[in-house]
């Protein structure tokens, strides 16, 4: 697929499924921020995928559970770390 997704909201992703279709040669998946702040994190992330947004659920928020390529939700701890590798999706 050769389309770059719109900013998030609204979701989108096409006829993707998976975080590897979404890609679109650009990275999808960050386990080494796993315990870095959310500045960091959203910093690395937007550098490496710029077709994502980044969007902060603080400790005990769940997010939607609709697939999208344009995001990114960055799970954090009740210390503003991020707790769990960060996907697009």
């Amino acid at each position: 697929m050769s389309a770059s997704w719109a900013p998030y909201p609204p979701c989108q992703s096409g006829t993707c499924s998976d975080q590897g279709c979404c890609a679109e040669g650009y990275k999808f998946r960050w386990p080494a921020l796993v315990g870095k702040s959310e500045q960091v994190a959203t910093a690395v992330i937007e550098r490496d995928n710029p077709l994502v947004t980044v969007v902060p659920l603080p400790d005990g928020v769940v997010g939607y559970t609709d697939f999208c390529c344009n995001r990114v939700y960055l799970f954090l701890d009740s210390d503003g770390n991020v707790r769990s590798t960060p996907v697009v999706g």
